[in-house]
């Protein structure tokens, strides 16, 4: 039987085209990430999401939750690449393993980038692995229902940044929180689904 929380069969064209032209990142510079979902561990849990927790020896966004990702190198040949490569570095997350369906709106950071987050489903079994040390201390699945859970979402109001007005959102699904760029682009995620946290 299907559950309010199982994938729409239309995901994909709720989603903006991984072809869709790119706005100008300008005066910021472009990044990437990687919003995969998995599927349900059980029955009545539903797809989940995979973020990671950065390393609190980083320099910057220090412990902070996150999608895989980061800035593209030479060698990538698109920021589809980027996102990828940087689930594979950072995760383990073979490419073959996942199915991208699209993108979400593009996020600008005050630490001067655009990112760009795509979505994807991971179609074959997998957990994800890191390395001690690395830029990555865990990761973390919560569910689209524990994501949708008002009790766990709180509206912090809104911010306006070189002109852009953005609302802000915090998931409390860790200590700390879901909040920043990330809990922008899971809320996105959310409202398409028609699961955005109602007060």
């Amino acid at each position: 039987m299907a559950s309010l929380y199982d994938l729409p069969l239309d995901l994909g064209a709720r989603l903006d085209r991984v072809a869709d032209p790119l706005p100008d990142p300008a005066p910021l510079r472009y990044a990437a990430v990687l919003a995969p979902i998995l599927p349900a561990r059980e029955p009545d849990e539903g797809p989940r999401l995979l973020l990671i927790e950065r390393s609190g020896s980083l320099r910057k966004h220090a412990g902070q939750l996150a999608f895989p990702g980061g800035k593209p190198e030479p060698g990538d040949r698109d920021l589809l690449d980027t996102a990828l490569r940087e689930a594979e570095e950072e995760v383990a997350l073979d490419r073959r393993l996942v199915r991208v369906l699209g993108r979400l709106g593009a996020v600008p950071t005050p630490s001067g980038f655009l990112i760009v987050p795509f979505v994807a489903r991971v179609v074959a079994p997998w957990e994800p692995r890191w390395s001690v040390g690395g830029e990555v201390a865990g990761a973390l699945t919560p569910s689209l229902r524990v994501l949708s859970d008002p009790g766990r979402y709180t509206h912090r109001g809104s911010a306006e940044w070189q002109g852009r007005h953005y609302d802000l959102h915090e998931f409390a699904i860790h200590d700390p929180p879901l909040w920043g760029a990330t809990a922008r682009m899971v809320y996105d995620l959310l409202e398409r689904l028609e699961l955005q946290p109602r007060p």
